[in-house]
């Protein structure tokens, strides 16, 4: 009887462990209406970097950038004021759609790659491409699976690469 529940239990923790694995390797790309927030990957680049956290100086430097740098661009773009997108950028620190290009340099610092790649950026949006393709025209990839999508205005679509494993430490 021990001897059944021991093999039970340990055939249940392989089964959890090959599903695990199996779902490492699947992804779920998402369309979403707002982009990542600054923090968000600040934080992430730190941990894919240094493997922690930001210390508290470090976090505190980094805030007293992007807050020059916000206010900067605020001052050379005075128009952002009357716009629907002034909050997210001055406060909430936030990409969204219609974004200039200007603006999400700023928050988010530069990309890890920049593609007009019709193919590449296909593949990088998977099954949203037909919808996404009637605007883009370049894809700005970044940490943490965020893909930002412009035409010449600025941004049209944002989508987020998930992966199954991460989904579930959500």
């Amino acid at each position: 009887m021990k001897i059944a529940r021991t093999t039970r239990g340990a055939l249940a923790g392989l089964v959890l462990l090959g599903g695990l694995g199996c779902a490492a390797q699947m992804e779920t790309v998402e369309r979403v209406a707002q982009g990542p927030r600054a923090e968000a990957l600040f934080l992430g680049r730190s941990f894919l970097t240094n493997g922690r956290e930001p210390s508290f100086d470090e976090r505190r430097m980094w805030e007293d950038r992007l807050d020059d740098r916000v206010s900067r661009y605020l001052r050379e773009h005075p128009e952002m004021e009357r716009t629907t997108r002034y909050s997210d950028f001055r406060f909430w620190r936030q990409v969204g759609l219609g974004s200039a290009r200007g603006e999400v340099r700023t928050l988010l610092d530069e990309p890890d790659e920049e593609t007009v790649d019709p193919a590449l950026m296909a593949a990088l949006a998977r099954q949203h491409w037909p919808e996404i393709s009637r605007r883009a025209r370049e894809a700005w990839v970044y940490p943490l699976g965020w893909v930002i999508y412009f035409d010449e205005q600025g941004v049209t679509d944002v989508v987020r690469r998930i992966g199954t494993v991460e989904r579930l430490g959500q």
